[in-house]
């Protein structure tokens, strides 16, 4: 044992599982149009992996072919990553495989944040410069803060993402991770069942496997079929892109959210937001998977958006949970190993797997 791992015993920050059991990297697409964000990570619980496996007597339960969960991650549509710790992504994978589970968690294609967006982003953080500024008396500092911010909107534009991203495109490479886990799952962990797939997003994931469900057109593309899809976990989502933080499309909130957040989406030729909100497709008499809507105590007024998603379940008499989940809507997902929103999560995969 080094001293590095010796310390960490003794500060108790030992990770309680194995990196050896999660393959990195993965590239779930190589098509024409394939992209570097077309990857996975899967994290195999232990005893599962194929590299692991022996011959030793098992029960029955144990041998049974366990579901997948596949995670989406958040970050407004423009930011974010399937590895980034503080999207939450890889706490969902690793507590999916300690819970005996195989937890996949998926990148895909971003969009280029708006320049409405980007202003007003800068204009936030250039008042904290600005009041810096004058108080120390430094114009230099202010316009050194308007220089940076220009060049790096200029490399996003031109550099970063040189196609634009619409979120078909979003559609397109989750249905192709699906597609991914569907056919390939099992070379990595043959227990694995590619028929019990959950999906399970946070912030604007939710929205991307909210839509990717209850507008079936997307799917259908793929041909990819929704009975695969044994349920999904919905963790504070945006469900009305033009007003999720307040009843009134009008509000001062919706308008802060929409100059944020939704400005940076872009619509296919003749669609709209109204198009690709999920909660538009939630009818009476469909075929659709029982949903675990999560919401956090402070949810940046997205709570509002998923009491409704929920309300219109119900109403619309299609199964759905609904539980407020302690902390924010960053730490919800960041401290999933540790906050309620795991006993949720788990306790719905146990009522719906097979």
């Amino acid at each position: 044992m080094t001293i590095i791992d010796k310390l960490k015993s003794l500060l108790h920050i030992t990770p309680t599982y194995d990196p050896s059991l999660t393959v990195r990297n993965i590239a779930y697409f190589s098509g024409v149009d394939a992209h570097v964000n077309n990857k996975l990570d899967i994290f195999l619980p232990a005893g599962r992996a194929n590299s692991v496996q022996t011959f030793t007597a098992q029960t029955e339960i144990d041998r049974r072919r366990i579901p997948v969960i596949v995670h989406v991650h958040g970050g407004g549509w423009v930011r974010g990553s399937r590895t980034s710790e503080g999207r939450g992504g890889p706490t969902v994978g690793r507590t999916c495989a300690q819970e005996g589970f195989v937890g996949v968690v998926i990148s895909y294609r971003l969009a280029r944040i708006s320049l409405i967006s980007y202003l007003a982003w800068s204009l936030i953080f250039g008042l904290v410069i600005i009041i810096v500024g004058i108080g120390l008396l430094s114009w230099q500092l202010i316009a050194g803060y308007v220089a940076f911010m220009a060049v790096a909107y200029g490399y996003n534009f031109f550099y970063k993402v040189r196609k634009p991203v619409n979120i078909d495109h979003m559609m397109d490479d989750i249905s192709r991770a699906l597609i991914y886990v569907r056919d390939h799952i099992q070379e990595h962990c043959s227990d694995a069942d590619p028929n019990q797939i959950f999906l399970s997003g946070h912030s604007a994931g939710t929205h991307l496997i909210s839509l990717l469900v209850l507008d079936k057109s997307h799917l259908q593309r793929h041909h990819f079929p929704l009975s695969c899809i044994r349920g999904v976990i919905a963790t504070s989502g945006i469900y009305s892109l033009a007003n999720p933080t307040h009843d009134s499309h009008n509000n001062i909130r919706s308008w802060i959210f929409k100059i944020l957040y939704s400005s940076n989406l872009i619509y296919p030729k003749g669609k709209t937001m109204k198009d690709y909100s999920p909660i538009e497709y939630i009818k009476e008499g469909d075929d659709l998977p029982p949903f675990l809507i999560l919401s956090a105590r402070y949810d940046m007024g997205l709570e509002v958006d998923g009491k409704r998603f929920y309300e219109r379940f119900r109403a619309c008499r299609q199964s759905a949970d609904y539980h407020v989940v302690s902390g924010s809507h960053g730490s919800i997902a960041s401290n999933f190993a540790k906050n309620d929103a795991r006993k949720y999560f788990f306790q719905f995969i146990h009522q719906h797997m097979t």
